[in-house]
């Protein structure tokens, strides 16, 4: 192996200028000649070398640049997945790392809480949120790497202004993805561990559980009332036969006979009531048509319109859309619910006013609101007010807004009230827009 060419040239060269005869000369170029062939086609060789050497270096940085293009889209590809995922989730996620920065914030999480992503993403929790807005102390919990497994807490600040009832469940993630057993709690520039808090909205489920309760007293009074209501009627038509038996002998004296009309007069309002109680606990069979409710609205308010003792004292406002309101309900059972809100509405204003009657679709139900501006309701008895027996007249049995109750629950729907004292109150009646069966027995 050669290890100096150039020196080897050099070498030549003098060689041949030193040379003394042509001959010598003529020979020593020709080694020089040789010798110089001979390293020329030594570092062609090398070059070719070099070449391939390079060629092979560049295709595999080009394959790795492939395979590192492959990893970024499919990163990318993930990335929108786990994102795409997030953001469709009914209930809200975040991660607040064991330094109390939050690095997962799903947008059901913003909604519920109010907070835009931006104002709460990578920034510290209790810096965005009260330190126990979860029903525990965000800080000892981070520090203790423990916190309850359920929690409630109120929130009265979602993106529509609503106070929502919230339920989150706590997972602690300590462990990194290693074969170590060891858990380490210093949280410096560690985003694996932290507190992953799933929340819930149980708004909904609080108020079906309220009309459950409601539903579950309601139908054990129905039965009491209903077995009571039957053993007094019996002897109430003998004790008004025999008062009826006493007014015709006791004509020829006056003051007596009133008594025994009094009594015959008591025996019959108590069986009126007897009645109410009776229908009220008497399955309901609901026969369902197609309907456009304003017009059931605008009979109901011809109806109302021919007592000259209302017409003059009340005026009547509805709103509608544009296109006609349809529901599959029963028309009779309708009328006497809407009957009997509106009823209740003008007798909430003894000196008149105006009531406000609107209808729409709204998720799958029809909505009529029917709105008064009367005395209102308290709200310590607005729970009261769809009870059997409980009224705030003299003269009234309590039956009526039981029974729309009742006929609203018989079509599946939801009754809510919203009263303010002294300003008025609004009734909504919600029906689901299709009812499947066209005749359904409801107890």
């Amino acid at each position: 192996m050669v290890k100096n060419p150039m020196a080897n040239l050099r070498k030549a060269t003098e060689k041949v200028i030193a040379s003394g005869s042509t001959q010598e000369k003529i020979d020593a170029l020709s080694k020089a000649f040789q010798l110089f062939t001979h390293e020329t086609m030594r570092l062609e060789t090398a070059y070719h070398s070099l070449k391939q050497q390079f060629e092979s270096v560049n295709q595999e940085l080009e394959q790795a640049n492939v395979r590192l293009k492959l990893k970024v889209s499919e990163l990318d590809v993930t990335t929108y997945y786990l994102e795409n995922i997030l953001s469709n989730m009914s209930q809200g996620l975040i991660f607040v790392g064991l330094d109390g920065m939050i690095t997962t914030y799903n947008q059901a999480a913003e909604t519920f809480l109010g907070v835009e992503r931006n104002q709460a993403l990578f920034d510290t929790f209790s810096d965005v949120f009260p330190d126990d807005m979860l029903g525990f102390s965000m800080r000892q919990a981070l520090s203790q790497a423990a916190a309850p497994k359920y929690s409630h807490f109120s929130w009265p600040k979602d993106k529509k202004g609503r106070s929502r009832d919230l339920e989150v469940e706590t997972k602690f993630v300590l462990k990194s993805n290693t074969d170590t057993e060891e858990i380490n709690l210093n949280p410096v520039h560690d985003f694996t561990k932290g507190l992953i808090l799933l929340i819930r909205d149980v708004t909904e489920l609080h108020n079906l559980q309220t009309v459950a309760n409601r539903n579950d007293r309601m139908k054990v009074l129905g039965e009491m009332a209903a077995m009571v209501a039957h053993e007094i009627r019996n002897p109430l038509g003998g004790i008004k036969g025999f008062a009826s038996l006493l007014m015709r002998d006791l004509q020829d004296k006056p003051e007596l006979q009133d008594m025994a009309a009094n009594i015959v007069q008591g025996t019959d309002n108590l069986n009126k009531l007897l009645t109410n109680i009776l229908n009220y606990v008497r399955p309901l069979t609901l026969d369902l048509h197609t309907i456009n409710i304003a017009d059931t609205v605008h009979h109901i308010i011809q109806h109302i319109r021919f007592d000259s003792s209302l017409s003059e004292k009340f005026t009547f406002r509805e709103h509608y859309p544009s296109n006609s309101v349809l529901a599959k309900l029963d028309p009779q059972l309708l009328k006497s619910a809407l009957l009997n809100v509106i009823v209740n509405a003008v007798q909430a204003m003894p000196d008149g006013g105006e009531i406000v009657i609107s209808a729409k679709e709204d998720a799958g139900y029809v909505v009529i609101a029917i709105a008064d501006a009367g005395e209102g309701i308290p709200e310590s008895l607005q729970e009261k007010i769809f009870r059997p027996f409980f009224t705030t007249k003299p003269l009234g049995h309590g039956f009526g807004l039981a029974e729309v109750h009742r006929v609203v629950q018989a079509h599946n729907g939801m009754i809510e009230v919203k009263s303010i004292v002294g300003k008025g109150t609004t009734f909504f009646l919600k029906f689901p827009l299709n009812n499947i069966l066209e005749k359904v027995e409801v107890s």
